[in-house]
């Protein structure tokens, strides 16, 4: 957990040990329990330790299922099939996408986003940016949470088959991303990640879009989120975009010191395509 989030919480104890009552039950213990468990998980995955993330995944789905909620079970559903498919087992994929598609058919129709979100994950990796455009389809049906990451989805993919068009789903992740800034700073359950993807995306597009000075800001404000909530495998990418940017603007030594910190990002976490471009921008601006 994040190293602000757990000063947060040891003060929020502080506070209720000092009052006279008990604090009023809101939620369930076991579901606050199965919550953390999945916020858990979804750090190690973010992290590449999908081993890890598989097995609290697993334990995550364990308890939701306990006390019957089905959504907490889709998402950790999502989760297992995310991680099997990272550690290239076709078999389990399938059968937790399997599993997911049925629970969301049968119990939870209103959870249609979980197996979307799945799939645009897959698409993303295997770079099939035509199929992302024709499912990241935003709803009101969807909270902000989720409708940030359908049009974060949308938004690469027209930056990359449309380079130097302007996406028709910028605008509207720009907006949510304003909203949701204000749910970060209130609500410990906002996911910081989700934020930061959005604003990579929307400084990507500007990048491409040769508008240097708000691809800087919007990278530098996602940067800052992923280092203060120890997102390291994306802040590889944050500083990687920046040193792109800061060398098109023709500032080569604080682009050459931002490839230098990505490149250390990628070769911790493995990250080899990223690496070697990095690698090769380092050789460039050194004129070898």
């Amino acid at each position: 957990m994040k190293t602000n989030i757990v000063c947060g919480l040891a003060l929020f104890l502080l506070i209720v040990s000092a009052c006279s009552r008990p604090p009023k039950v809101v939620q369930a213990p076991a579901k606050a329990a199965a919550d953390a468990t999945l916020r858990l998980a979804q750090t190690l995955e973010s992290q590449y330790r999908f081993g890890d993330s598989r097995q609290t995944y697993q334990s995550a789905l364990n308890q939701y299922r306990s006390f019957g909620d089905l959504r907490g079970s889709a998402y950790a559903l999502a989760g297992l099939a995310r991680a099997a498919y990272a550690n290239n087992n076709e078999e389990s994929y399938h059968r937790f996408r399997e599993e997911l598609e049925a629970l969301i058919k049968h119990g939870d129709p209103e959870a249609a986003y979980v197996p979307l979100l799945l799939d645009l994950y897959i698409y993303n990796s295997n770079e099939n940016y035509a199929k992302i455009k024709e499912l990241a389809n935003d709803s009101y049906d969807y909270d902000i949470h989720n409708r940030i990451q359908i049009l974060t989805y949308a938004v690469q993919a027209d930056t990359y088959l449309n380079p130097g068009f302007i996406s028709s789903s910028a605008k509207d992740l720009e907006r949510l991303s304003r909203r949701y800034r204000g749910t970060i700073r209130k609500d410990v359950y906002a996911n910081p990640t989700v934020l930061s993807a959005a604003l990579y995306a929307l400084a990507y597009h500007s990048f491409v879009l040769k508008e240097y000075p708000e691809a800087e800001k919007l990278i530098s404000e996602a940067e800052d989120l992923d280092s203060r909530y120890e997102n390291f495998p994306a802040l590889g990418y944050d500083y990687w975009l920046r040193a792109n940017i800061l060398e098109n603007n023709r500032q080569r030594d604080e682009a050459k010191a931002d490839y230098i910190r990505a490149q250390g990002i990628f070769t911790r976490f493995e990250n080899t395509e990223m690496l070697l471009k990095t690698e090769a921008a380092l050789k460039r601006l050194k004129g070898e």
